[in-house]
């Protein structure tokens, strides 16, 4: 082979390997950013110990009552709202459960009812609201979609946080076996998990009328 020639065939072979190495390292730097970003909890809630007087969410004297606050466009938030249907099949009769969808006084009805509040609406014993403005969420100091709080029959706060181990991922986590196991009379080893999901209040996504 000509000199010029191997020269030329060794440029491009560099070339080539350069280019591989720059779309694996482009690769590997999008799969840890994507993964930070669905192992970082949203803002934490400090919800109040007692059940705010001031809500319109009935509360119940017999059994304990469990609020889910919800934006309804949070791609997160579907994961949050199978793990709730996962938690109700176990604890039916045991809570009187609420989704609370976050609704801004410009949008529509229409905005809100998303593909999630269709899918919160198909649990059996949960009763599903549009929150106007975020009147509820705000009084409950709910930051995140996908915050929950429980609270007993006589109003004090027993437990706050998610029910997703991770962004989006449905399967076994902390908060969705604490719930349980408190719904069912037995021991929890927490009381406050953290939140996996978008900005109640910031969220952007699917902002549209």
């Amino acid at each position: 082979m000509p000199r010029r020639d191997a020269v030329l065939l060794g440029t491009q072979r560099i070339l080539a390997a350069s280019v591989g190495l720059l779309w694996l390292g482009g690769v590997l730097a999008g799969t840890f950013v994507m993964g930070r970003y669905a192992n970082s909890p949203g803002q934490p809630a400090a919800p109040p110990l007692s059940w705010p007087g001031a809500s319109r969410v009935s509360r119940v004297q017999d059994r304990q009552t469990l609020v889910m606050f919800v934006h309804p466009h949070c791609p997160c938030s579907r994961a949050s709202v199978g793990e709730l249907a996962l938690l109700m099949a176990h604890a039916q009769g045991r809570v009187d459960a609420h989704v609370l969808f976050l609704q801004p006084a410009q949008m529509e009805s229409s905005w809100v009812q998303s593909d999630t509040w269709r899918e919160a609406e198909r649990i059996p014993g949960v009763t599903v609201h549009g929150d106007l403005n975020g009147r509820e969420a705000r009084l409950f100091r709910a930051e995140t979609s996908g915050d929950t709080v429980l609270y007993d029959t006589k109003g004090g706060l027993v437990f706050h946080g998610g029910i997703t181990v991770s962004r989006g991922h449905s399967g076994d986590n902390p908060g969705r076996d604490a719930l349980q196991a408190m719904l069912l009379g037995m021991p929890a080893s927490r009381t406050n998990t953290p939140v996996f999901g978008c900005s109640l209040f910031e969220c952007k996504l699917g902002d549209r009328r």
